[in-house]
């Protein structure tokens, strides 16, 4: 694997795994020796809008019990749990013993950043590491679990940022519902305007917050899914960087 934007990275292992009718999800885990961080990046696959639908069709709305509290989407959690225990944990184990000075910085755009909610979750929820050295930055990341699960995540993640591009359509599928059984976001969402320009961001206040994303009218772009901070996702995907 070579990314040419990210030369910077020791790859430790990257883990692929078939996550639905043929579709690769990986992750990966690097060390970021300049910066004394260890990387965790997930995937969903080259094509995560069509991987979603599939998903949204066929088991979104079947639930699993998350090991650190509440429901989340049993979709999410196999993929996650496939690349968790098909090396990643052990890993994670093995650096953060080796590198105990090393920040966490965990990431992931769109199923992957679902995928990076829930190792985050789990590096600190088992005791991996603790929370003042994790963070996790998602982009265009779908709603996850249920609200115990969200509040749960919101708790024990101290530096949890979900970033939001627009009209982008991923961070409203499945849609918003505040029932026992419905998905709903964990913070913090950071809600930028159409091209992302640096300084026209909010920080949004609450879990779902209809003076962010949410309260637009209209959000189904797939344009704004696909592109963050001026790079195709995609393009950095096959280049391994995410």
């Amino acid at each position: 694997m070579h990314c040419t934007h990210c030369e910077a990275f020791q790859i430790h292992r990257q883990i692929n795994i078939d996550c639905d009718k043929g579709n690769i999800c990986s992750g990966f885990t690097a060390l970021l020796h300049s910066h004394k961080a260890i990387a965790v990046s997930f995937r969903g696959t080259t094509n995560p809008l069509q991987l979603l639908d599939e998903a949204i069709k066929s088991v979104i709305n079947s639930w699993v019990d998350w090991p650190y509290g509440g429901m989340v989407s049993k979709y999410f959690y196999d993929g996650f749990m496939r690349i968790w225990k098909g090396g990643m944990e052990a890993d994670m184990k093995l650096l953060t013993e080796q590198y105990p000075d090393y920040e966490i910085w965990v990431t992931g755009h769109s199923l992957g950043g679902a995928m990076a909610s829930l190792a985050a979750h789990a590096i600190v929820g088992s005791g991996i590491a603790d929370s003042k050295r994790l963070k996790l930055i998602t982009l265009g990341q779908p709603r996850t679990g249920d609200k115990v699960f969200a509040k749960n995540h919101t708790a024990t993640i101290d530096y949890s940022f979900r970033i939001t591009h627009w009209r982008d359509v991923v961070p409203h599928i499945p849609s918003f519902d505040e029932r026992p059984a419905g998905y709903y976001h964990h913070m913090t969402e950071v809600f930028y305007k159409k091209g992302m320009p640096p300084k026209d961001y909010i920080i949004c206040k609450e879990y779902e917050d209809f003076k962010c994303s949410d309260g637009l009218w209209v959000h189904t772009s797939v344009a704004n899914h696909k592109e963050y901070f001026g790079k195709v996702i995609r393009d950095w995907g096959i280049a391994g960087c995410l």
